[in-house]
């Protein structure tokens, strides 16, 4: 098997067509970070972000991804910080790739991967060699394949007091305020999106975690994944208004059949009526209209997923890995790393006790 080694940005439009014509003959729901739209938008802010294609005799896959660490052996999937999971699509028919030689090719000693497909991808099935399944993570989705109303029917019979609370908030919302409550699919208003990333950092460092756009030019990301309309991604930002004044903003990727919840960030003066929550009720609604048959929650077991998600996907999480110290460490840390969360979420009063001390740190950074 032969591998070419680009910059994400430098991807041809042949191979593009290509890349998304063997997503859509898999048969199954497409995520938008899988397309090679995505891939060449996040290669045109991240220099460093690189595209393998691999090739044996006339059948192709693609393996997107971004170098981290000092030396730039250890890869993370592409689009790091507003998407947790990536894949290796590849066309019907192509062989199993040698990982070693893979990662070899690519200049890397460990890929991590939480694979956006369960049903398809490196970490599925009996697990070749230079790859290690470390778990399954939790990741709430929402069915809109029958549409809209047998979504609201679904939330009726098994989480009625979830959809009474979305709706008591936005109810509230409006009266506290003494506005009407407003909503846009997609503003075109480029200084709502930086109004987003203020708040996202602001509700980032409360919570004790760091902020993943902060860096690695997460905010030029934002921008253009915003402005992105192609057939395999297209960003939108949509926005909750209190008359005139924005109370949440989100920003969303789709294809074809698949949304993902990227980013939402809201006005601190409004979280006790869950602007966000009630804005993630009205995108879904939308998505749906757009023929949309599944929205990506995001891992997380965070109470307003648990609220409108359908159902929750178990997605493989592991490493593609070639023999050498570096991969050896990878292994050693991730594995203590995913036994320790594993540990703390199967508990909910050491995982409520593990976030307060994240808030409270939070708090003491922000006076700092």
């Amino acid at each position: 098997m032969d591998v070419e080694l680009l910059p994400a940005s430098a991807l041809g439009e042949a191979e593009a067509a290509r890349w998304r014509r063997a997503l859509a003959e898999g048969g199954r729901p497409v995520h938008p970070v899988l397309s090679p739209d995505f891939a060449t938008a996040v290669g045109r802010v991240r220099p460093e972000a690189r595209i393998a294609v691999l090739r044996d005799g006339d059948l192709h896959g693609w393996l997107a991804f971004e170098p981290r660490g000092r030396r730039g052996v250890v890869g993370e999937v592409i689009g790091k910080g507003f998407t947790d999971v990536g894949g290796l699509p590849i066309e019907p028919g192509l062989p199993v790739p040698d990982c070693h030689q893979l990662l070899r090719a690519c200049g890397l000693a460990v890929w991590r991967l939480v694979q956006a497909d369960p049903g398809a991808g490196p970490l599925t099935g009996p697990p070749p060699p230079g790859t290690r399944l470390l778990g399954h993570a939790p990741n709430p989705v929402i069915d809109l394949s029958a549409g809209y109303q047998a979504h609201l029917a679904h939330l009726r019979r098994h989480a009625p007091a979830s959809l009474r609370t979305v709706r008591k908030h936005e109810r509230r919302l409006a009266r506290d305020d003494d506005a009407p409550v407003r909503y846009v699919f997609e503003e075109r208003d480029p200084r709502l999106l930086e109004v987003m990333l203020h708040w996202k950092n602001a509700q980032y460092r409360a919570s004790g975690w760091t902020d993943p756009l902060a860096a690695a030019r997460g905010a030029d990301l934002a921008r253009s994944l915003a402005e992105l309309r192609s057939p395999g991604c297209t960003g939108a930002v949509s926005v909750l208004y209190l008359g005139d004044e924005p109370a949440a903003v989100a920003l969303t990727l789709r294809s074809q059949n698949t949304m993902a919840c990227c980013v939402t960030g809201y006005n601190q003066r409004h979280a006790a009526h869950s602007p966000g929550t009630v804005l993630l009720g009205r995108i879904i609604e939308s998505a749906a209209d757009l023929g949309i048959a599944t929205v990506d929650l995001g891992e997380g077991d965070q109470e307003y997923k648990q609220a409108l998600m359908t159902s929750q996907l178990a997605l493989p999480h592991g490493l593609l890995w070639r023999p050498g110290i570096t991969a050896m460490a990878c292994l050693a840390r991730d594995s203590a790393g995913s036994a320790a969360r594993d540990f703390i979420t199967s508990r909910p009063r050491l995982r409520s006790g593990t976030r307060a001390t994240l808030r409270r740190y939070g708090a003491l950074r922000g006076c700092c």
